[in-house]
C-alpha cells in the first residue's frame, strides 16, 4: 500500500458514515457561541464591529448613557448563546437518533443547516463580513455538508421530510390550537424588516 492509498483510508475513515463531520460541525458551533459569549461577558467589540459601526466603543458609549454598547453585548451574548445551544443539539441528533438511522433526524439537521448557512448570507447584505467569519463558515459548510452526504447512506429506512412529524403526515389545522401552533412556528421563521 503507497502513501496515496494510506492517506485516501485515513480520510474514509476519518469521514467514517458522516457523523464525525457532523460532530466537528456541532464542535465548531459551540466554540463559536462559546467565544461570543466570552466576548459578551468581557465587553469585547471585534475590529470588524468597529470597522462596521465606524465609532469605537467609547465613543458609542458617550451616547444614551451607554444603552446602545450594553444591547450590542446582549445581542452577541444572545447570539453565541443560540450556537452553543445548536451544536448541543446537533451533537445529540447525530450521537443518538442519527446513529439509530433515524430519518427525522437527518432531516432536521439537514433543514437546520439550510436556514443557518443561509441566514450568514445577510451579513453581505448588511455590508458585515470579515476574512475570518467567511473561512470559518466556508469551513463549517463543507465539512457540515460531506457528513450530512455520508450520513445520508446509513438513514434505514430511508424516508422524506415528512418523517419529522409523529406520524409521518402534514398535521390537519381544524383546532384553534393547531393554528396558533402553526402561527408560533410561522413567526419563528420571522422575517426580515424592509430597509430604511
Amino acid at each position: 500500500m503507497d502513501g496515496g492509498d494510506e492517506a485516501r483510508g485515513l480520510l474514509r475513515t476519518a469521514i467514517g458514515d458522516g457523523r464525525p463531520p457532523l460532530l466537528l460541525t456541532a464542535a465548531g458551533l459551540m466554540f463559536a457561541g462559546g467565544f461570543a459569549v466570552f466576548l459578551a461577558a468581557t465587553g469585547q467589540f471585534l475590529p470588524h464591529d468597529v470597522w462596521y459601526l465606524g465609532i469605537t466603543p467609547d465613543e458609542l458609549c458617550a451616547l444614551a448613557d451607554c444603552r446602545v454598547v450594553g444591547f450590542l453585548i446582549h445581542d452577541r451574548a444572545a447570539f453565541g448563546g443560540a450556537l452553543f445551544a445548536i451544536g448541543g443539539l446537533y451533537a445529540y441528533l447525530v450521537l443518538f437518533p442519527l446513529r439509530r438511522g433515524a430519518a427525522w433526524a437527518w432531516w432536521i439537521l439537514a433543514a437546520s443547516g439550510a436556514a443557518g448557512f443561509a441566514s450568514f448570507l445577510t451579513y453581505l447584505d448588511y455590508g458585515y463580513l470579515d476574512t475570518w467569519h467567511a473561512v470559518g463558515t466556508a469551513l463549517l459548510l463543507v465539512i457540515f455538508v460531506v457528513g450530512m452526504v455520508r450520513s445520508r447512506r446509513s438513514v434505514r429506512p430511508w424516508r422524506g421530510p415528512l418523517s419529522m412529524v409523529a406520524d409521518g403526515r402534514l398535521p390537519e389545522f381544524t383546532t384553534l390550537a393547531a393554528l396558533g401552533r402553526a402561527t408560533l412556528l410561522a413567526g419563528a421563521g420571522g422575517r426580515r424588516s424592509p430597509a430604511s
